[in-house]
């Protein structure tokens, strides 16, 4: 027994790391994936990122990954991964919700464009995302696995780290209601 719980953290790492088999990249189609959301970059570097630039996955331009005038939810997600899939519709109901009072960034980690806006597709994401496929926001900010959830207030600060997967729209409101002290939904 010891040593299955003594396993069990490698084992939920294991299920969140990217899958590098040649197989991995079967298309979907023989269209391209038609998702696009567009970006804007943040005027506020973030605390452990600093000044990083990554390509926005909507439309491939250079976005500045920071704050602007309202707190940032930074949302580490990928393709291959299980719970980012169970948290995708959260997450995007959480946007619906809350998207007037903090902007949300997904980030795209250790993942193929297409891979990345097949996802967000899928899951009906209207909010931006950048492609991350060297995970420096996720090496950056100290998120040991996918996914993760970082609350960055208005300075750049991380208020709040969220690495535990089961995020739902009701948790991440109230983890964000008492990171930036406001009234979420």
């Amino acid at each position: 027994m010891r040593r299955l719980l003594a396993a069990l953290p490698l084992l939920l790492l294991a299920a969140c790391t990217p899958n590098t088999a040649d197989d991995a990249e079967t298309p979907r189609s023989a269209d391209e994936p038609t998702w696009s959301v567009a970006c804007s970059s943040g005027t506020t570097p973030v605390d452990g990122i600093g000044d990083l630039e990554l390509d926005c996955l909507g439309d491939g331009t250079a976005t500045a990954v920071g704050t602007a005038d309202k707190p940032l939810v930074v949302v580490l997600w990928a393709s291959w991964c299980v719970p980012c899939q169970q948290e995708a519709p959260e997450i995007e109901a959480f946007f619906q919700a809350n998207g007037d009072q903090v902007d949300i960034l997904g980030v795209d980690t250790a993942d193929t464009d297409d891979a990345g806006r097949w996802f967000a597709d899928d899951f009906g994401m209207t909010f931006p995302s950048v492609a991350d496929p060297d995970e420096a926001v996720r090496i950056g900010l100290g998120v040991p696995a996918l996914p993760g959830v970082a609350l960055v207030d208005t300075d750049g600060t991380v208020a709040d780290l969220i690495v535990q997967p089961g995020v739902t729209a009701e948790s991440l409101a109230e983890a964000a209601s008492a990171a930036f002290g406001l009234e979420l939904a």
